[in-house]
């Protein structure tokens, strides 16, 4: 991901485009009908637009090898759809570098009733079986069918892609195979951000958090989005272009590989645990700053050399985070040291589903296990096997990871759920619901195209929103309204294959001036000599930027652009604002 910084100096502007409405059931007639004429006429389904042929495997039609399509019932004797229902430990990551679709799987999977709302129930291999397959897909406002056959890519009688590890199980390759076919083949799966399957996959609003300078609450921003429902990704970037895509490091971790969170929580650290009692200077029992400043003075005589994976290398952060380091290879945890208190801890899963895994601090092997109680560990479904699950702390999830994605469920969803279904209908969850408006529109070459406030001769020309806040949140004082914006670009990923990749977008906001009605567009004399109120920090190339802000009641305006002018492409404007908790 490339940042792109900009001026801070500028103002708004105005439209009155209509929103595209999004909770919509997308219909069972199609997949309904074909498989009822399949059955009558005793023959399998074969999807004419996505065809068993390489255009499908690759948009060129060049392929690395030769591969042969066949049925489930072509590869065991007793296919299913589900052994034993979906879990995240089926899937299994294949050929394909889509990891991040994997990632946001496997979150997906922790879900029933989201799950079914993109796998519906009316489906089997056992009964009523045509070679059909159905899945549900949200695209840029709307949530789209996407009908597909069972003929998937094999080498040698194998499963090529994605695949579970009950082998006569196939939901996984099918849900990537209806995946391949919404962005126009398996190739344009290659590469991308957890994000954007996460948004696909429920329709919701993702906010992305640096690691590298976390806000002070985030463990309980973590909790709380696992408690509510949220999808939630991570991963390790790097600008050093020495190190490769999927390296892994010393730790067992993962270079620029999408994991999924699968569980937030606090531990209690048990009073019967053993009591660590160290003595570092002959007579003084080990604290927390004796270690750090023993360490840190081991790590600061080697910054500048290796730093060890994971390790920050700025001065005082670097240290810090080797002292960090090597106390875990030392196996002094500062929680055995002072038992009785609680340890904050992050569970993650490894789409890869073997034994890559975190070798740190709270791993399978580690010591730290032993500082709990029975029913703590009960509590926590506690395993240790080589299926890519794994705990760590709080601290050195943080200490490790660069990027993490929180995807808020809007309830809505749920609204999508089959009508037989009670379980995607009912819940005794209180969630909190948002308020959404969406816009549709478009940067068009000499006409709304006029790129970031660097650009002020033609900043005035892109599409401006108007945002009237009037209710401030429930759950505090202070008389500010919560509002998340998102800009999303549409159809990118599909046009791989004429050398389009996403442009850098974003957005800035501005106080409505008294003196101008709602419906009237801020020129460029305004955007001169006025400030905004917020901004996105960077314009970033990625399919969606999301920022979370707090405002006093009144009205606002979006400018939505590019970072350069004259770059052109359709979005998605969607505006959240928070609003009274409702029962499901």
């Amino acid at each position: 991901i490339n940042f792109y910084k900009y001026s801070s100096k500028s103002r708004p502007q105005y439209s009155t485009q209509r929103v595209a409405k999004s909770g919509q059931r997308p219909a069972k007639k199609a997949f309904m009908t074909l498989r009822d004429e399949c059955l009558k006429a005793q023959k399998l389904y074969e999807d004419p637009e996505f065809p068993p042929n390489d255009f499908s495997i690759n948009y060129d039609g060049i392929t690395r090898r030769q591969y042969v399509w066949k049925r489930p019932h072509e590869l065991v004797k007793d296919p299913h759809l589900f052994v034993e229902g979906a879990s995240r430990f089926d899937i299994q990551q294949g050929e394909l570098g889509d990891c991040w679709l994997l990632a946001a799987v496997s979150n997906l999977t922790q879900n029933p009733r989201l799950f079914h709302v993109v796998v519906p129930r009316d489906q089997s291999m056992t009964h009523y079986y045509a070679g059909i397959f159905h899945f549900r897909f949200w695209q840029y406002g709307k949530w789209q069918e996407v009908i597909i056959d069972d003929m998937l890519p094999t080498y040698h009688d194998q499963l090529v892609f994605m695949h579970s590890k009950t082998k006569n199980e196939f939901w996984c390759a099918l849900l990537e195979k209806a995946y391949a076919k919404l962005y126009g083949s398996y190739e344009n799966l290659r590469g991308g951000n957890v994000s954007e399957s996460m948004v696909d996959l429920t329709g919701g609003v993702v906010e992305m958090i640096d690691l590298r300078n976390p806000p002070s609450n985030l463990f309980t921003v973590m909790r709380k989005a696992y408690r509510r429902g949220a999808l939630m990704g991570c991963a390790i970037e790097t600008e050093n272009p020495n190190i490769g895509t999927e390296a892994i490091l010393p730790n067992g971790l993962i270079m620029r590989h999408a994991y999924s969170v699968t569980r937030v929580t606090a531990v209690d650290i048990s009073s019967a645990a053993p009591k660590l009692k160290a003595i570092p200077n002959g007579n003084q029992p080990l604290q927390a700053s004796n270690i750090r400043g023993a360490l840190g003075s081991v790590g600061k005589s080697l910054l500048g050399t290796a730093s060890p994976a994971g390790v920050k290398s700025t001065a005082d952060g670097g240290v810090s985070q080797l002292a960090k380091s090597l106390a875990s290879l030392t196996n002094f945890n500062l929680n055995m040291v002072f038992p009785g208190g609680k340890a904050e801890l992050v569970r993650l899963h490894n789409p890869w589903g073997n034994e890559a895994e975190w070798t740190g601090s709270w791993s399978d092997k580690s010591p730290e296990w032993g500082t709990i109680t029975p029913e703590e560990k009960q509590r926590l479904g506690l395993t240790f096997d080589d299926d890519g699950e794994f705990w760590m702390s709080f601290q050195d999830f943080i200490g490790n990871f660069t990027t993490l994605e929180i995807c808020d469920v809007t309830p809505e969803v749920f609204d999508l759920g089959d009508e037989d279904d009670e379980e995607s209908n009912t819940s005794e969850n209180i969630i909190k619901r948002w308020q959404m408006v969406m816009y549709e529109g478009a940067w068009v070459s000499h006409h709304t195209a006029g790129g970031c406030r660097n650009f002020i001769d033609t900043f005035a020309s892109n599409p401006q929103y108007t945002v009237v806040l009037e209710d401030p949140d429930e759950d505090d004082d202070d008389d500010l309204c919560t509002i998340v914006i998102s800009i999303m670009q549409k159809n990118v990923r599909q046009m791989k294959k004429y050398g389009l990749d996403y442009q850098p977008i974003g957005f800035t906001i501005y106080k409505k001036p008294d003196d101008k009605a709602l419906g009237e567009k801020l020129d460029t004399e305004f955007f001169r000599y006025n400030m905004s109120v917020a901004k996105v920090p960077f314009f970033l190339n990625t399919r969606e930027v999301t920022c979370r802000f707090r405002f006093p009641p009144g009205a606002y305006v979006i400018v939505a652009s590019t970072f350069e002018p004259e770059m052109t492409g359709e979005f998605l404007l969607r505006i959240f604002s928070e609003a009274k908790r409702l029962k499901l």
